[in-house]
């Protein structure tokens, strides 16, 4: 029952900071776009219908660092003590933080050619 209960603590927390985090890598992201373009989100994919494929893309790209940092980081700090609580293998990390990052600036590239 503790085992149990503990579990689902712990998918709180990692929900909680799933949630807080893609708020505020997106609030960032999107701030530096409008400060790149001198225009809104929906300005831009209005005027460039393929740009939601790329706030797609960043998107995903923002929730593999997430899932990077939990899994490396925040799962230690945490309620469950399991014996399959382990770190991602460095190659793992590099693959996930490198696809990540060409997921992320995308985005830039593409309004960059676009203006």
């Amino acid at each position: 029952m503790r085992l149990l209960f503990t579990g689902l603590l712990e998918m709180l927390r990692a929900l909680l900071i799933f949630m807080l985090l893609y708020l505020l890598f997106g609030a960032v992201s999107n701030y530096l776009l409008e400060m790149v373009t001198n225009r809104t989100i929906s300005q831009l994919t209005e005027e460039h219908s393929y740009m939601m494929n790329f706030l797609v893309l960043q998107a995903i790209g923002v929730a593999i660092i997430i899932f990077i940092l939990y899994r490396n980081k925040f799962q230690f700090s945490g309620w469950y003590k399991g014996k399959q609580v382990k770190r991602l293998s460095k190659t793992t990390t590099r693959i996930l933080v490198a696809s990540s990052v060409v997921f992320i600036f995308a985005m830039y590239i593409v309004v960059g050619f676009a203006l």
